[in-house]
């Protein structure tokens, strides 16, 4: 026979679980954080494969009392900044390619967001060289969703690319040895497949222009020091086995990034 103790148990059981899971559907229906892109100070490749044209992009938090955005949520500019994307013709003429339509999603946390576009859409102009870079105080708020709990109100849009990303900028951008290590990273990131793994030919390609890319990139020796350990750490790493060059980067960017985050947060917290 069950006693009441045993079943004031149950039913606290019960009422916790139930409690964890609207937690648990509350997080999962707030608007996640906005995003301040990373300034770059060399162009990106954007690369093109599948009939999609793609470029992955350094973002951080700058809300850390919401949650990281799940990968693939979706993320609109703020603001009248853009990013400068550009085509170059094999006779060496730029062609401004700011008008085309480009998806923006989270795709490994908050720590970079992935840019894309039909390959359609080049086609009118010939074979193109694309590129992007990134201007300064460059802000991603998450697109509203239906059903949003706790959307990003007005009042939480203005605060987060006002005051915190000019804090963000004095922080992690003045940063430039990790911000820079991010970014030579990010050169050799972009210019590996999407998805799977990369052929030997690919993977020396990428390392060899990585190597020119760093030496005529102009960054201290300390953030291409940092950055080079990374890449020939990768490379070696991923000779063999199921995690790619790609991956093991992104990891080690991620790392790098996420260390400027907490830089950022306890900045705010130390000011309250």
């Amino acid at each position: 026979m069950t006693s009441p103790n045993d079943r004031l148990r149950k039913f606290l059981i019960t009422a916790l679980s139930l409690t964890g899971a609207s937690f648990a559907a509350l997080n999962a229906h707030a608007a996640p954080q906005i995003l301040a892109v990373a300034q770059t100070d060399l162009k990106l490749p954007v690369t093109c494969d599948g009939g999609e044209c793609t470029v992955e992009l350094t973002t951080i938090c700058l809300q850390e009392h919401r949650a990281s955005p799940n990968i693939g949520v979706g993320y609109y500019v703020h603001g009248e900044k853009f990013f400068d994307l550009t085509g170059r013709t094999a006779a060496g003429q730029e062609i401004s390619l700011a008008h085309l339509p480009l998806e923006i999603t989270a795709t490994r946390g908050h720590n970079a967001v992935r840019l894309a576009f039909r390959e359609s859409q080049l086609t009118k102009y010939g074979p193109l060289e694309v590129s992007i870079s990134v201007p300064e105080n460059l802000s991603l708020v998450p697109l509203p969703v239906t059903g949003d709990i706790k959307p990003q109100t007005e009042e939480d849009i203005l605060l987060a690319t006002g005051p915190l990303r000019e804090a963000a900028t004095q922080l992690v951008d003045l940063d430039t040895n990790k911000r820079d290590a991010a970014e030579l990273i990010s050169q050799a990131i972009n210019r590996l497949p999407w998805r799977g793994r990369a052929s030997d030919e690919e993977r020396a390609i990428v390392r060899a222009t990585y190597q020119n890319i760093t030496e005529s990139s102009g960054f201290a020796s300390g953030a291409k020091d940092n950055a080079g350990a990374v890449v020939k750490e990768c490379y070696d790493r991923t000779i063999a086995g199921s995690l790619s060059f790609r991956g093991c980067l992104g990891s080690w960017h991620d790392r790098m990034i996420g260390k400027l985050n907490t830089k950022y947060w306890k900045s705010l917290n130390a000011g309250s």
